[in-house]
């Protein structure tokens, strides 16, 4: 049976938690470090924003009022306020053959796998594997829009993710909300309430759910539907060092983060 290392972790700065993301993804495509799942937390509200995003998207002198780090991904997709949430990322090397190389069938793996672990937590959770359009004007807020592979419960979005490929493997991240504030995501990309009614989170569901549950069931799920055994560890110095660096020289600057 193959393996899968797990990390666990509380609550990380932003620009911190993608430099990480990041280094795991690199060792991991490098075949330094096994194949992760990493879950974890942000130390305050933050706004992460797509690669390919623009700034004027957002609203930056709220952000900065409030508070709020910016940080752009190396994912696409749009804009997500981090705060009641555990995030996850996944990384795994070309070859490793629990998933089949292509984007829609290891996305879907993945999803499954999220669906599962909702489930667990008494969620009547589904994937979406098709793609729809969204009515209206185009909102700048990643989880407006229902794309392939995310998870709704009841008709509402309450996972949304997103993948970065490479030659020699993928990254994948996403935010499972346990709460969800429309007026701050409002206030943040200068859309209207109604723009985000399609928007769940798992305490509308599940009103005792807590970061431990889900944390729990994720080992659980990723385990029985990938088929592979789950160790818990921490990341490598190496992998630490590199999120550092990165952190210094990428994603605490303005020339990454507000380059669009």
């Amino acid at each position: 049976m193959q393996f899968v290392r797990i990390i666990v972790q509380g609550p990380g700065d932003a620009f911190f938690n993608m430099a990480l993301d990041e280094a795991i993804s690199e060792a991991v495509r490098r075949k330094l470090s096994p194949p992760t799942l990493r879950l974890y937390e942000w130390s305050r509200p933050s706004l992460s924003i797509g690669y390919f995003q623009r700034t004027s998207d957002i609203d930056v002198g709220y952000c900065r009022k409030m508070g709020y780090p910016v940080v752009r991904r190396l994912t696409g997709g749009r804009a997500v306020l981090h705060d009641s949430e555990l995030t996850y990322s996944f990384a795994a090397s070309a070859d490793f053959t629990v998933f089949r190389g292509s984007l829609r069938e290891d996305y879907m793996s993945i999803s499954r796998a999220l669906v599962l672990m909702l489930r667990l937590n008494g969620i009547d959770a589904e994937a979406s594997f098709e793609r729809r359009g969204n009515a209206g004007r185009r909102s700048p807020a990643c989880f407006r829009a229902l794309s392939y592979g995310e998870i709704t419960a009841r008709g509402r979005k309450i996972i949304g993710s997103a993948q970065r490929r490479y030659p020699d493997g993928f990254m994948q991240h996403g935010s499972v909300l346990l709460s969800f504030d429309a007026r701050q995501l409002c206030n943040v990309t200068g859309h209207d309430e109604e723009d985000f009614r399609g928007i769940g989170a798992l305490r509308d569901y599940a009103p005792g759910i807590s970061i431990n549950d889900l944390k729990n069931s994720f080992k659980e799920a990723f385990g029985k539907e990938l088929g592979v055994k789950m160790i818990s560890d921490d990341p490598a110095e190496f992998e630490m060092d590199t999120a550092k660096e990165l952190e210094k020289n990428k994603y605490s600057s303005g020339r990454w983060n507000f380059r669009r």
